[in-house]
């Protein structure tokens, strides 16, 4: 093997370890833990962390490129610091399909849990 095509093979291994890495740190999957004894709301990466109460939380859906997802925040600063508890979801057929499911199946038995009045689809 040449050293201009070591060099690029290590290149290439570098690029990789490092998207790697960003994948490993910044895009583990975070689980949002809805605790009804405390009426609490914690957000667990490697510890949980309280983020909010029940009666402090508002749901929206965040807009960008697109594409649209579900949001959690405080009521009064919910476009400030917000939570993302949703993929991305488009306008395709698939998608929606996914979308109503998750609305079904996750969003609608946590707004009853924690309170907030719902209009679930049928």
């Amino acid at each position: 093997m040449s050293l201009n095509t070591f060099q690029i093979a290590v290149g290439l291994w570098g690029v990789y370890m490092i998207y790697f890495l960003f994948d490993l740190i910044f895009r583990i999957p975070v689980t949002y833990i809805f605790d009804k004894s405390q009426k609490c709301i914690y957000k667990k990466l490697y510890f949980s962390r309280k983020i909010m109460n029940f009666d402090e939380m508002t749901y929206f859906i965040h807009e960008e490129w697109g594409t649209y997802y579900f949001s959690i925040g405080k009521k009064r600063n919910q476009f400030v610091k917000n939570y993302r508890i949703s993929n991305y979801f488009s306008g395709s057929k698939a998608s929606n399909r996914r979308e109503d499911e998750y609305i079904e199946k996750v969003l609608c038995p946590v707004l009853q849990a924690v309170g907030i009045p719902v209009n679930q689809p049928k």
